[in-house]
């Protein structure tokens, strides 16, 4: 699922879905992944949204007792289904309870809500900064995070001073992207970019 979502294949998580359905997983787990799998669709149709399913994720989000992989998955993916101001307060209480611990798949979360809080705070016109990342060293599990949490940070720095030089930091990772056999990530920052310039 995660892997179609980043490659923003549709077709493939509607297949993901029809694999759920057909698979020997309870009938709980089908009904949680296929929720998850519809929430990512969901985010990847932003013109036609259905509260329907947004509600039963933001719903699915806070019955999970305490922040475990899933949760963070699921949050992480769905914070444009919540408020501005219930995103900086979730991500702010997330990152200084769990920021501290060692666990890769935490780190990784982490980052992840960093770079969308970066992400709706440049749609939204309201920048946000989020400074535990320079903290985390860097290493091979980090890399894509380390690598594309500059972008929004170089681009956020643009739209607050009128930078033209953090564009073309902007433009230099966008490139590594693109050279590092992730065309589609790359090119998903320059329409992002082109879109918020």
């Amino acid at each position: 699922m995660e892997e179609a979502y980043y490659h923003v294949n549709k077709d493939k998580l509607k297949k993901v879905k029809l694999m759920i359905t057909e698979s020997e997983l309870s009938e709980k787990d089908k009904e949680n992944q296929n929720l998850i799998a519809d929430g990512l669709l969901e985010l990847l149709n932003p013109d036609k949204s259905d509260q329907k399913i947004r509600e039963e994720i933001k719903k699915k989000i806070f019955e999970i007792p305490k922040f475990n992989s899933t949760k963070f998955m699921l949050y992480c993916n769905s914070m444009r289904f919540y408020s501005s101001a219930d995103n900086e307060a979730i991500v702010r209480k997330i990152i200084e309870k769990y920021q501290v611990r060692e666990s890769m798949l935490v780190k990784k979360s982490l980052f992840s809500l960093a770079i969308n809080v970066l992400v709706l705070s440049i749609e939204e016109n309201k920048f946000e900064n989020i400074d535990f990342a320079n903290k985390v060293p860097t290493n091979p599990d980090l890399f894509f995070y380390k690598s594309a949490m500059p972008f929004f940070t170089y681009f956020i720095q643009y739209k607050k001073n009128k930078d033209k030089s953090a564009l073309q930091y902007c433009d230099t990772i966008i490139k590594s992207f693109c050279l590092v056999c992730m065309p589609e990530y790359g090119e998903e920052l320059q329409k992002f970019k082109d879109k918020y310039k």
